[in-house]
């Protein structure tokens, strides 16, 4: 019994070397690799100026077609666009940006369904955990994950949690600084094709009464001089808004609402326009907010 006991504790101090072993090596090859993602782009770049920053979901990363609007612009933007990201995500990604002492001259930030939720979700949840030496990131998952405690300090917790996304595949990846499909300067990822669905999508059929997040972001544009500019983006015919838009803007007067009005041939999805659409779409966009930037131009 006795010599039982002594394996088993040489077994878990062998575990538990290897997940400290484990967890070390992760986060050094993530920490010192070329980025692969825009959470890594924001987190390595410092001191510079953006006249526009696109953040959202992949309702902007698909949508917004930053040279496009750079050209009709003669502006410097950026697409920090995330696919499964909410206003969570978006909060990091703005909070991280700023306190590189990066400066933000306005920030378009998508707002739709995602009004409804606070909680972390794609960038939070998953691709900040390497960077848990950064005070931001700590203090994000103190204030929004239960499970706190575990993801900062159990060893190589956060790694396996989130395998699909920043597990052995996506280190391997890191580790031979293997360029993402996308130019992260850019931001744009362009959907082709045409798939509208048979079946009909709905909106939420009632609206929160406010969302503590996005009053946080507000505030920090303000503290930082950010114009702030809320847009919708497009859904499909078959998509039932049950009327949610038009509650957000009693909520929001100033939302530029761009939902409606697009051919179904423009979609790659319900919620998803393809390139020609999005060419539409970021025309449209900077149609309705050009004379806001050439005011700005001009002081």
């Amino acid at each position: 019994m006795k010599k039982f006991g002594k394996r088993l504790v040489l077994l878990v101090a062998i575990l538990i070397t290897l997940l400290f072993l484990c967890d070390f090596v992760y986060t050094q090859v993530y920490l010192h690799s070329h980025p692969r993602n825009k959470l890594q782009y924001i987190l390595k770049t410092e001191k510079r100026h953006f006249d526009v920053v696109f953040l959202g979901s992949s309702r902007v990363a698909n949508h917004i077609d930053t040279r496009l609007f750079d050209s009709l612009s003669g502006k410097r933007t950026i697409n920090l666009g995330v696919e499964g990201a909410g206003l969570n995500d978006n909060l990091l990604e703005l909070k991280l940006l700023l306190a590189n002492q990066n400066h933000v001259s306005n920030l378009f930030l998508q707002l739709d369904a995602n009004f409804e939720s606070t909680n972390p979700s794609n960038i939070s949840i998953a691709e900040a955990m390497p960077y848990t030496d950064n005070e931001i990131i700590i203090q994000h998952i103190k204030k929004y994950f239960k499970n706190e405690r575990e993801l900062l300090y159990i060893p190589f917790y956060r790694y396996a949690l989130n395998d699909p996304k920043i597990g052995l595949r996506e280190l391997f990846f890191s580790l031979i600084n293997k360029k993402p499909s996308n130019n992260l300067e850019i931001g744009f990822i362009p959907k082709f094709g045409n798939y509208i669905p048979a079946i009909e999508n709905s909106l939420p059929e009632t609206i929160r009464n406010s969302n503590s997040v996005l009053d946080e972001i507000i505030a920090i544009c303000k503290a930082h001089d950010v114009k702030l500019v809320l847009f919708t983006t497009p859904y499909c015919s078959k998509t039932n808004t049950n009327g949610y838009i038009e509650k957000l803007k009693i909520k929001f007067p100033d939302l530029l609402d761009l939902s409606t009005g697009y051919s179904d041939t423009l979609f790659y999805d319900c919620g998803h326009l393809n390139e020609k659409g999005a060419t539409i779409l970021t025309e449209a966009l900077y149609s309705v907010t050009r004379d806001k930037l050439k005011k700005e131009s001009n002081r």
